[in-house]
């Protein structure tokens, strides 16, 4: 990325989480002052840990795929990856269970079953046309997909285009009902039904079958650490416990009230929950423009029920990835996104990473994190008082119906997220975790945009905005937003 200018621009970033660090080394690399304001106690976001009486739990995403889009980042600022992190590939990816008895493991194996690999045929296509031209750049830049080497990925865009649902194809794809289930799931993976999302989020499946599952040796988190040295390396500022709680336009930049003292910048990267931050952030008239476009009639995306275990016993059969699905997956999501109500039978997700690094528990013990899609904070759901219930529900799940036999009194630590946990630390927008949910052709791809023509040098980053979540695109989007920047630092 090349020097904005000879003169040092000032950029304040709001939030830490990784899209605001993603952003902020690369601006911090090509020459401008940064300072970052996080109201939490340290960098990460979402992306967090937990670490209790010798366990230690990754709280947010639990699974790196198309690490290129990481070792890239590095790259950029003259740096390998390899130097800060060690990655380690996962064998099984996933590890896929019913009450039926059935297991089935997302492995090299799977992947090359004759109607998996036909599948991932047609799924290469959306990646094609999508890849780089809407991941890489903002949505508002899709012309850049008309150049003449990308002609030919034209072809792949009535796949784009396709207004039926993920679960529509994946069901005329497969005739097991299992392998349907699995492909469904990634629907799941930006807090979605696969019954609502549109047949190009079929990409999500082909991506972690092209660049695998990975792991991050001493644990998720530690990809924010890493970033956050890069940073500190780069002369980055962070100012930790301070939120910015208003903005206003000054001449040639912003000016940013941090607990209400106000300090002045020539831009601004806003990696603060963006469906949030267009309704309590910006000014008047962006605001009432993005209520009047986006929040009409929109589904919110899932949020999360979070159980971190410590258990004193490995069970056999376990793998770092597990899923547990319920009978009817439609019912679960006509639940979730319908009633706005926890699912009753709910698909169930457990991250051992201690199968992959022994040292993240005791000697003879497993970390569980266990996660339960949860719907958003506009159901008359009290978490206060519903949420040690559902708890015992799912653990009796585990116990009594996968055969985890005498789990319950195999706890020897046990901690509680709901999604009002999500709202008061990460100021997510009723809890969600991804915003908007991906449902309709069209409102899918409409996420909050990045950028507002009245708002110059202002730029959203993170998982609620463009291109979405998962580490990836996070990532993707805070180099967006640091690229755009600096385009118009270049042109001032």
């Amino acid at each position: 990325m090349n020097r904005a200018s000879n003169k040092k621009r000032k950029v304040g970033i709001i939030g830490a989480g990784l899209g605001g660090l993603s952003a902020a080394v690369r601006l911090a690399h090509a020459g401008c002052e940064v300072t970052v304001f996080e109201k939490n106690g340290g960098v990460g976001g979402k992306m967090n840990h937990h670490e209790q009486g010798g366990f230690t739990w990754d709280t947010g995403p639990s699974l790196l795929t198309m690490p290129q889009v990481l070792r890239e980042l590095f790259e950029e600022v003259g740096e390998k990856m390899e130097d800060h992190l060690t990655l380690i590939p996962l064998e099984t990816t996933c590890r896929y269970r019913w009450r039926d008895g059935t297991t089935i493991d997302e492995n090299a194996d799977f992947w090359k079953r004759p109607d998996v690999s036909k599948f991932l045929k047609y799924a290469r296509g959306i990646y094609e046309i999508s890849a780089d031209a809407f991941l890489r750049n903002d949505l508002s830049d899709w012309w850049r997909l008309l150049k003449v080497e990308n002609l030919r990925k034209l072809l792949h865009f009535p796949k784009m285009a396709d207004p039926r649902s993920m679960h529509h194809v994946v069901s005329r794809a497969f005739r097991d009902p299992h392998v349907r289930q699995i492909f469904d799931r990634f629907a799941t993976y930006n807090g979605s039904s696969p019954y609502r999302t549109p047949a190009a989020f079929n990409i999500i499946p082909f991506v972690q079958a092209e660049f695998g599952g990975w792991y991050v040796q001493g644990g998720m988190f530690r990809i924010a650490e890493a970033l956050e040295k890069l940073a500190c390396a780069r002369g980055v500022k962070f100012r930790f416990g301070e939120s910015v709680t208003g903005m206003t336009r000054r001449p040639g930049g912003y000016g940013l009230a941090i607990d209400g003292n106000w300090e002045a910048f020539d831009g601004v990267v806003c990696n603060k929950d963006s469906v949030l931050s267009y309704q309590n952030l910006v000014p008047r008239e962006v605001a009432s423009w993005f209520k009047n476009r986006f929040l009409h009639k929109r589904d919110i995306s899932t949020s999360g029920f979070i159980l971190c275990l410590g258990v004193k016993k490995q069970y056999p059969g376990l793998a770092h990835h597990n899923i547990f699905f319920s009978d009817d997956y439609k019912t679960e999501f006509t639940e979730l996104f319908g009633a706005r109500q926890p699912a009753q039978q709910p698909t169930i997700y457990v991250c051992s990473s201690s199968r992959t690094e022994a040292g993240r528990a005791p000697e003879g013990c497993d970390n569980w994190f266990v996660l339960v899609n949860a719907p958003a904070l506009r159901s008359t759901m009290r978490w206060s008082q519903f949420g040690e219930e559902y708890a015992e529900r799912v653990i009796d799940q585990l116990q009594f119906e996968f055969g985890f036999e005498g789990l319950r009194q195999q706890i020897v630590e046990r901690t509680m997220y709901t999604p009002a946990d999500f709202r008061k630390v990460y100021s997510s927008y009723a809890g969600s975790i991804y915003g908007f949910a991906s449902h309709g052709l069209f409102k899918a791809f409409l996420r909050p945009p990045m950028s507002h023509p009245l708002l110059p040098k202002f730029h959203f980053a993170g998982g609620t905005t463009h291109p979405g979540g998962g580490i990836p695109l996070v990532l993707l989007s805070g180099g967006i937003a640091a690229r755009k920047l600096l385009a118009e630092f270049a042109h001032d």
